[in-house]
């Protein structure tokens, strides 16, 4: 912290000195409400500087609170920083070449909104820029960089308030304002931001990918066009166009159609995306800031008035590389489940790892668990998993127990999301092998250890947890029946059985890293899974119900309890045929789980007939109702503002890799893993590659034999 001079230097509009900072974390139960900060929302700031550069390679360093788009004399450089609490903030760094004089533009932008998606609405605006010789500052953001207010956006905000629509009036936009000729001389400067005085540190992850998406499809409508991008796409809309000054195109976005083959713009996860462009005179541009979640577009208002001469997508999201995880496998689909799932992660991938990058746009704890999962067999890496966690760690200045959604400044908390957190920073061992990362987690699963431990009775078991939201599953229609009150704020006194399985799922992750780090460990889980075994069993039914005091036995009662292994040897068959029987339905999420439970306990049949299920609760639904990413439900009329891009249900990657192509990664043996397929004896046209280590890993399964191929990942020559 605090390199070549990063403790200092923030800047701020004049505007800016009579605002007030506050601090928005707190508890959720704590429901004062904040102080006002007397700042304006949806703010967009244009800022230039002009900088002499001394001979040599140089490097640009930048960060702003809230965010940054930036070009270098003209050129499209960068977008950032990934969210962080205000103690955590990083800069992101751009190679230049020195020995000249630079035009750094940056559009900078404040939300002021108290959400998911940034730490915003607390006052804090700024921009921090500086240009690094040799560790040395050379040149930095100062009182000579020049600014003006633009007021080219307005519009509502969608979703649960986590971004403003974004009417464009091409009227009050300076075209050119980023190139190096462009004439400021009108504008205001920079004044230091006195509030700015903590230190920033690196961003260890990459920087997001921009790429450009022409349309895959395009066809009239009434009173203008219809692009479609040919699948679900996280990013923002490029166009140009000429017109009369003062006139207005209509631009709506979706990612389905309507029965009249229209897009459905007011969407079902309660975003409106329609907004309006106003143009200016001769040709105007559309400058999009904010992303969002859409596959279609129409531009309306083309009819004898306004010519479009340019219309693409700029697409977003964390660098993966397509060709480097693959499955090509006809059978039931299995290679569609794969490529929604993918194709959902890569959308939700962005500085974090997003729910959804519609509805909330937040990085939440228990999605993130199996996203990350899909991700880094995705991509073979795991730093954004690990500046996951650490924003969960940090989460921790507000409760031990960690809250659900880090780091946006929206304090909530589910008891089920922090009892999984331990996964992250084994999945992190599992493809690393790195002991110090673990050591890094460690205190702060103690920290949760001890918390939750407050709730426990006598025999180990937690009750009365009401810190927190107990989820079990969501939306409520998915809980299988699930026998114990669970309305928030208020969840029902007394034992109940998925809050004690996750419970005890913790104590054996925390078991796990102690053994691992070679700490003493006093084996909790072992008391713990007795008295579960003894409140819960129900002999009858050879399965676990879902309270002390209850004779019912949904699929959550046993899904958990069969992932962590607390299912005993009787109970194999009828969890089998739970999990088998038509009707009986969890969510993506927990589903996850439930097949991961079916593969330790040999099930794989079982597990592969879920995976490729045809009726209304698997993927196989999604792809009949025309999805390009994976729901957040099965099916569209399953939740009531249903997400359609929802990485919570990318779990089928990682199933499919690890449980029926058998890639397990076990950092106790050579290699890093271990091969052990499970692939039906029916799916004999699987062939599947996976980055892992640095090596290409993959298993082809012909005349019913799975074979297993390891290859260098730069090399194309094979290696048995």
């Amino acid at each position: 912290m605090g390199e070549a001079g990063t403790k200092a230097g923030w800047m701020t509009i004049p505007e800016w000195e009579s605002v007030r900072q506050i601090d928005v974390f707190r508890r959720e139960q704590d429901k004062r409400p904040l102080p006002e900060t007397g700042a304006p929302r949806n703010l967009h700031v244009l800022v230039r500087g002009q900088v002499k550069l001394p001979e040599g390679p140089c490097v640009l360093r930048l960060s702003a609170d809230d965010c940054y788009q930036a070009w270098l004399d003209g050129k499209w450089l960068g977008q950032g920083p990934a969210p962080a609490y205000p103690d955590r903030y990083c800069y992101q760094e751009y190679p230049v070449k020195g020995g000249r004089t630079v035009t750094v533009a940056l559009h900078l932008y404040y939300q002021g909104l108290v959400n998911r998606v940034w730490n915003s609405g607390d006052g804090r605006f700024g921009v921090w820029a500086a240009f690094v010789r040799r560790n040395k500052v050379a040149a930095r953001c100062d009182e000579s960089w020049r600014y003006q207010v633009c007021a080219a956006y307005s519009g509502e905000t969608v979703g649960y308030d986590t971004q403003f629509l974004e009417n464009f009036d091409s009227r009050l936009w300076p075209e050119g304002w980023e190139r190096p000729r462009f004439d400021d001389s009108g504008w205001g400067h920079l004044v230091p931001a006195l509030w700015a005085d903590y230190s920033l540190s690196p961003q260890h992850t990459e920087n997001l990918c921009r790429n450009r998406v022409e349309a895959a499809e395009r066809r009239s409508v009434p009173g203008g066009i219809q692009l479609d991008f040919g699948r679900e796409r996280t990013g923002t809309l490029h166009a140009a166009a000429r017109g009369k000054k003062g006139e207005q195109l209509t631009l709506r976005f979706g990612e389905e159609l309507d029965e009249a083959g229209r897009v459905r713009y007011d969407m079902r996860c309660d975003c409106r995306y329609e907004e309006t462009w106003t143009l200016g005179r001769g040709k105007s541009v559309l400058h999009q800031y904010d992303y969002k979640a859409f596959r279609y577009v129409e531009v309306l208002g083309l009819d004898g008035g306004p010519q479009l001469s340019e219309c693409w997508v700029w697409e977003r999201h964390y660098p993966m590389e397509d060709k480097l995880c693959t499955l090509s496998c006809r059978r039931d689909e299995l290679e569609d489940i794969f490529q929604i799932c993918k194709n959902a992660v890569r959308c939700g991938s962005q500085e974090s790892y997003l729910d959804c990058p519609s509805r909330e746009k937040g990085q939440y704890l228990g999605d993130a668990v199996v996203t990350v999962r899909s991700q880094v067999w995705l991509t073979g890496k795991t730093e954004l998993l690990r500046k996951c966690a650490r924003d969960f760690i940090a989460s921790a200045r507000v409760t031990p127990s960690l809250m659900a959604v880090a780091p946006g400044a929206l304090m909530q908390e589910i008891a089920d999301y922090s009892l999984l957190f331990p996964a992250l920073a084994l999945t992190d061992y599992d493809f690393t092998g790195d002991r110090e990362f673990l050591w890094e987690c460690y205190p702060t699963v103690k920290g949760i250890a001890v918390y939750f431990a407050g709730y426990q009775r006598s025999d180990g078991l937690l009750e009365n947890v009401s810190h927190g939201w107990n989820m079990v599953d969501w939306p409520e229609n998915l809980r299988d029946g699930y026998d114990f009150p669970l309305t928030r704020p208020e969840v029902g006194e007394g034992c109940h059985n998925v809050v004690n399985a996750l419970w005890y799922g913790f104590l054996l992750m925390k078991e796990k890293m102690e053994r691992v780090l070679g700490i003493s460990r006093l084996f909790a889980s072992g008391r713990v899974g007795r008295a579960f075994r003894r409140s819960f069993w129900r002999e009858k039914q050879n399965l676990f119900a879902d309270s002390e005091v209850s004779e019912h036995c949904s699929l959550h009662a046993n899904l958990y309890a069969a992932c962590f292994g607390l299912m005993p040897p009787e109970g194999s068959v009828a969890y089998e045929r739970l999990l088998l029987t038509p009707g009986r339905a969890c969510g993506p999420l927990p589903m996850y789980f439930a097949l991961r439970g079916l593969g330790r306990l040999g099930k794989h049949d079982a597990l592969y007939r879920l995976l490729t299920r045809t009726d209304e609760y698997g993927w196989r639904n999604m792809l009949r109702e025309g999805a390009s990413a994976c729901f957040e439900v099965w099916g569209k009329d399953q939740k009531w503002n249903a997400s359609l891009c929802h990485p919570w249900a990318g779990g089928a990657i990682p199933l499919i890799v690890e449980e029926l192509a058998g890639v397990r990664p076990d950092p106790d043996r050579p290699g890093g893993f271990r091969f052990e397929p499970h692939l039906p004896g029916k799916v004999d046209d699987f062939a599947l590659q996976v980055p892992f280590r640095g090596q290409l890993l993959s298993v082809r399964q012909e005349n019913w034999r799975a074979a297993l191929t390891v290859r260098p990942r730069n090399e194309n020559r094979k290696e048995e």
